[in-house]
């Protein structure tokens, strides 16, 4: 990567955090709705873990 894009990402570091929350929070809101009981803290790794897998994915080109 150049000093370019390393000093590009870098500007975008605050957005992409406010993204990944607002995607954790969209599917914590969904697992509340659909599971009563959801516990919040187990819910998030879960979500956490998928998220990971995505990623995976996504930088395997599958």
């Amino acid at each position: 990567m150049s000093d370019m894009q390393h000093i590009e990402i870098e500007r975008y570091h605050d957005e992409i955090i406010h993204d990944m929350r607002k995607l954790v929070e969209k599917y914590r809101k969904a697992m509340d709705w659909d599971i009563p009981e959801n516990n919040e803290i187990e819910a998030d790794q879960l979500i956490f873990d998928a998220i990971q897998h995505a990623l995976d994915s996504i930088k395997q080109g599958k």
